[in-house]
């Protein structure tokens, strides 16, 4: 079991994940500001526009009811793929919501390349890296998946207390902080019927409490 090398390999995912996250946060708010600036411009009526009167109070109730159940309808179908009941529920099957059948802890890579292809990270050492699929793979000797990491943007919606709140208090709370300032990991020991145990990690900012990302792995016995 590679457990030293592995946990390099951890650190120096974990703050790849976390400064990309950074990045697309900074870039997502300069376009969401250009974006409101041009909407604040184009829409300021002219002295030459005629003025069209409100609809009716219950024209306009309509509207927001039926919107409003549209959104939800939305959101709830959404929330059920990245709820963490449901990442817990894959987890204990050793996978994730958002990987594709039939890839999971002990896969081959050979089905890995099958069903995502060539990994940008190449096809030489124990990880691979699928930026398009916001997943990294870690392969034990055998070149079976052990572990799995993702920054699914839907896994990054949750906070950690609605993890808490569903699965209930974690086995451990791991302190991250001395290798990523304000971070810490939520870990979650999943025995299943094989007798061999999962274990679920959700790693989040202990500041504003958002998850980063979740890994799914179990101990490989082999060397």
């Amino acid at each position: 079991m590679k457990h030293t090398h592995q946990s390099h390999d951890r650190k120096k995912l974990a703050c790849k994940l976390i400064t990309t996250s950074a990045f697309l946060a900074i870039g997502f708010a300069v376009m969401t500001g250009c974006s409101n600036s041009g909407e604040a411009k184009s829409t300021a009526p002219t002295k030459a526009e005629t003025v069209t009167p409100p609809a009716s109070s219950t024209d306009q109730n309509t509207d927001l009811n039926t919107n409003g159940q549209s959104t939800s309808s939305t959101a709830s179908s959404h929330s059920k793929h990245s709820s963490a009941a449901a990442i817990f529920s894959a987890a204990k099957q050793g996978t994730l919501p958002n990987l594709p059948k039939g890839l999971g802890l002990g896969t081959s890579s050979d089905l890995l390349f099958e069903l995502w292809g060539k990994s940008e990270s190449g096809s030489t050492g124990p990880m691979r890296s699928y930026a398009k699929y916001h997943t990294d793979i870690m392969l034990d000797g055998s070149d079976k998946v052990t572990e799995i990491t993702s920054s699914d943007p839907d896994y990054k919606k949750l906070l950690i207390k609605q993890v808490v709140d569903e699965l209930g208090q974690p086995t451990e709370i791991v302190d991250t902080s001395r290798d990523i300032p304000d971070t810490a990991e939520a870990n979650y020991t999943i025995n299943n019927t094989s007798g061999l145990s999962y274990y679920l990690v959700f790693s989040y900012q202990t500041k504003t409490q958002k998850v980063n990302y979740i890994r799914l792995y179990f101990n490989s016995k082999t060397p």
